[in-house]
């Protein structure tokens, strides 16, 4: 990018223009309060998940690990992109912005890819339930959460080893954008950038459906062909975790095709495909911490139960008495009885 004057100015491209408009403080405003709520959530199913043994399992070791790849991506937003956008500053150290895009970029590539093995258990769940416990033992579970964090540390460092691929937060551009290391570079994006973006979505967002798609295809026929309805509590449980694995598909691969059009490009793209490739894979992460709430009834009667003036001199884990007919719910998992409450959750997995 050239500076009005003809001379190239390192970092041009992540400073903002000085004096924010009204448009700017929306977008700030719409970014930051999506953050926010999605950090609030997210704390609240890390805690729902250490609390209920309904998610002591391998399910529920996963969907914190990516819950907490979604609650560091978002409190980026809320301390750095969310203010820049509403501030407009034009004196921000280059290294601030790129330093911001990257470590969100760690967190976010995290929860995409743990996402994908969330939908693969829920798949071995359904369709090969007798080999589930073989497969998702807790060493297992423990060496797939490790490797994952491992992998996008590894993948995020490639910005920094190959030159000229730093992308960082553009305030004016409401949106990641490439920044350029000379002014002889002829291209306006990140090579790291599009390989990366290109691979997410072909090898999460498409395998993702893919796998859904048989779980779904696994369930039906469970439904019309072996007669097992809602009222077996294996198979009800298993729809409602696989709605929980579901729901994020539609806006994923929505906001990741988006990215892939979009490339960090500062140059020929609408403010509004910025808006929606930026803001919404906040509102994606907002969306699967809320499914947590919103598919399980469990969850609800927890929540309920803990807000309930009669139940405040109780513990945590007395204060509510489970039903004998939904016992079996909360305490069996798939297809083995969890260990009682006082455990830990690293010691259930």
């Amino acid at each position: 990018m050239l500076h009005p004057n003809d001379s190239f100015v390192y970092g041009s491209e992540i400073q903002g223009r000085g004096e924010a408009t009204t448009t700017d403080v929306l977008v700030g405003t719409l970014t930051f309060t999506l953050a926010l709520f999605s950090v609030g959530f997210g704390i609240l199913n890390l805690w729902l998940i250490k609390k209920m043994p309904i998610f002591h399992t391998a399910f529920g070791c996963f969907w914190a690990s990516r819950t907490l790849g979604e609650i560091l991506n978002n409190l980026v937003h809320v301390v750095y992109s969310g203010p820049v956008t509403i501030i407009q500053s034009d004196s921000i150290p280059p290294w601030l912005g790129i330093a911001a895009y990257h470590i969100a970029f760690t967190f976010v590539y995290e929860s995409c890819a743990m996402h994908q093995i969330i939908s693969l258990n829920r798949l071995i769940a359904v369709c090969f339930p007798l080999h589930y416990k073989r497969i998702f033992k807790k060493k297992t579970c423990k060496i797939i959460v490790i490797g994952i964090w491992t992998e996008v540390l590894v993948v995020s460092a490639a910005h920094y080893v190959i030159p000229c691929n730093y992308i960082g937060y553009g305030p004016r551009y409401y949106e990641n954008v490439f920044v350029k290391c000379s002014v002889e570079l002829d291209r306006d994006y990140s090579i790291v950038g599009t390989v990366l973006y290109r691979t997410c979505w072909v090898a999460i967002c498409i395998g993702t459906i893919c796998s859904d798609l048989a779980t779904f295809s696994r369930i039906l026929y469970l439904r019309f062909t072996m007669n097992v309805g809602p009222q077996d509590a294996s198979y009800h449980r298993d729809v409602r975790f696989f709605a929980q694995t579901s729901i994020q598909n539609i806006t994923m691969t929505i906001t990741a095709t988006a990215i892939v059009l979009v490339n960090n490009r500062q140059t020929s793209t609408s403010f509004i495909a910025n808006i929606i490739t930026f803001d919404g894979v906040i509102f994606t992460h907002l969306m699967n911490a809320m499914s947590l709430v919103v598919v399980n009834p469990e969850v609800r009667k927890y929540l309920r139960g803990r807000c309930s003036t009669r139940h405040r001199d109780f513990s945590a884990d007395s204060f509510y008495t489970i039903p004998s007919r939904l016992e079996h719910e909360y305490n069996t998992v798939d297809g083995k009885q969890t260990a009682p409450k006082s455990h830990k959750m690293a010691t259930l997995l």
